[in-house]
């Protein structure tokens, strides 16, 4: 391209921008590698925006993250850059909210989940005094982050302790009810319709990158947003599922020390929580995971984004290591075999299971379930359940049973197919042929099989429910095409028993535990 046609090409755009009566300013600084600050401001002259927001890449091994502790006046109930400064976080934002009407140690706690490298020092909301859901931003140790909802603990009781299985979650903050965004499409409603400062996380649809977001408001060159424009944000951002954080005066974003927006309250507010994201130049050596739990013989040894946070010694209290993908945990002597994840049965009834290495007892027989047991390890099981809580088989009226965690289902096959069972229950078309071999059979039947039979055969054989073959003498005729369907094919006509068991095996906290391979 020339010069002149470059010329004519940017005057274009500025023509095109001046006349645009929504003008957006984006400017993006790179603060370390795999975080990305965004600062977008408009011009548009009824409602003008000043925005801060940063993305974060998950996979980099050197970003981590660190919600506060349980450490008030330094990490909690404190400024988004005090705690910044005092957790070496290169980014900062404000978190979840809080009662600033209590007294002594409630005030300025926050009102929901709050969990800092694997402890939590507050639960999520124990009942709907508030709202019918509360929110949250929670990530894994090797950080797989959520954001959503859930039902207040009195409703939601298997949410009691979020950082065992199967979530186990090692940061997390509150956040609102109303979730901005899942699964890409915006939620509705909000707790207030005006535009006002706010404070926002999302996730993008590939899980690896986290926003974390700030919208300046109640001045002039900043009107604030609603709920309804910050959910177009985030997803004009790229982000998947996202919650919102306290907003207001507390809304506050922190980047290498400096508060980058103008908080509307003229400085920083003290605050219940925040979010920090870490960046190290270079990942401890002691670190077999950058971001995980693992085992060093007896020991038990935690990293997240590079930084070496401990360990502890399972040997010492007579336990044993054992690790699960990125997560790892001591193994209580009682646990079944020594699995920390394991399952047995101690009599007809009564289960001991292990999670996380911690074990407990339970009796299925409140439920009406009885303790079972085959290769896929022991559970809860429907009596009728008679092969083991992991089986299936036919019944005596040709419907298909399949045991699941112990929870019994029957299936009518479909249309030309029958319940066999050969090593395996499922349905499947009836097999030409049955009975082959030598001799003379008499039947009648329609319909001809393709492929070749194996056997001599004279006369008419017929086998139950299937068409005659291997007419004629020498080598027979037979079709020898088998037409399988799964078992979970064949679930689609699945009783509602199924569900119903999930719930009770649920409700007795005895879930299947698979023994893990040696």
């Amino acid at each position: 391209m020339s010069s002149w046609s470059s010329l004519v090409c940017f005057l274009s755009l500025v023509a095109a921008w001046a006349a645009s009566p929504v003008r957006a300013l984006d400017v993006r600084t790179a603060v370390r590698p795999g975080i990305e600050l965004l600062h977008r401001t408009t011009t548009n002259p009824d409602v003008r925006q000043d925005i801060w927001a940063v993305r974060i890449d998950l996979a980099d091994p050197k970003v981590g993250l660190h919600a506060s502790a349980d450490r008030r006046g330094v990490e909690w109930a404190v400024t988004t850059p005090t705690f910044a400064a005092n957790t070496g976080s290169v980014v900062a934002i404000n978190g979840d909210w809080s009662d600033i009407s209590a007294s002594g140690d409630a005030r300025l706690r926050p009102l929901g989940l709050a969990i800092s490298d694997g402890s939590m020092w507050n639960t999520h909301r124990p009942t709907a005094d508030i709202s019918a859901t509360w929110g949250f931003l929670a990530c894994t140790v090797d950080k797989q982050c959520t954001a959503r909802a859930e039902l207040p603990l009195d409703q939601a009781w298997w949410f009691t302790d979020p950082t065992k299985r199967p979530y186990r979650f090692f940061q997390a903050i509150g956040a609102n009810s109303y979730v901005l965004l899942r699964g890409g499409r915006a939620e509705p409603a909000c707790f207030d319709s005006a535009r006002n400062p706010r404070s926002a996380a999302g996730i993008e649809a590939d899980g690896r990158h986290l926003w974390l977001v700030v919208v300046d408001g109640r001045r002039s060159a900043a009107a604030g947003m609603t709920c309804d424009e910050t959910r177009a944000l985030l997803l004009d951002l790229g982000a998947h599922d996202a919650v919102m954080l306290d907003g207001g005066g507390s809304s506050t974003m922190v980047v290498d020390g400096q508060v980058k927006n103008r908080p509307s309250g003229g400085q920083p507010r003290t605050v219940g929580n925040h979010l920090g994201i870490t960046y190290v130049d270079a990942i401890d050596p002691r670190c077999a995971l950058a971001s995980g739990r693992f085992c060093t013989g007896g020991m038990i040894a935690t990293c997240q984004g590079g930084r070496f946070l401990g360990h502890g010694d399972c040997a010492a209290f007579g336990t044993t290591c054992q690790e699960d993908g990125a997560f790892a945990f001591c193994v209580h002597p009682q646990c079944p075999d020594g699995d920390g994840l394991g399952a047995a049965c101690v009599d007809g009834t009564r289960i001991r299971t292990c999670s996380d290495g911690v074990p407990g007892e339970g009796d299925c027989g409140v439920f009406g379930l009885a303790c079972g047991s085959d290769a896929g390890g022991a559970a809860c099981m429907d009596p009728r359940c008679a092969a083991g809580p992991h089986s299936g088989f036919c019944t005596a009226g040709g419907l298909l049973a399949s045991c699941t965690d112990g929870a019994y289902a029957e299936t009518a096959c479909g249309p030309g197919t029958q319940c066999t069972d050969d090593g395996g229950a499922r349905c499947a078309a009836p097999l030409p042929g049955e009975g082959e071999g030598e001799g003379e059979g008499e039947g009648e039947g329609e319909g001809e099989g393709e492929g070749e039979g194996e056997g001599e055969g004279e006369g008419e054989g017929q086998g139950e429910n299937a068409p005659p073959v291997g007419e004629g003498e020498g080598e027979g005729e037979g079709g020898r095409r088998r037409f399988a369907t799964s078992v979970s094919s064949c679930a689609q006509g699945a009783t509602p028993a199924a569900s119903l068991w999930a719930w009770v095996l649920g409700a007795v906290g005895v879930r299947r535990r698979r023994r893990r391979a040696r």
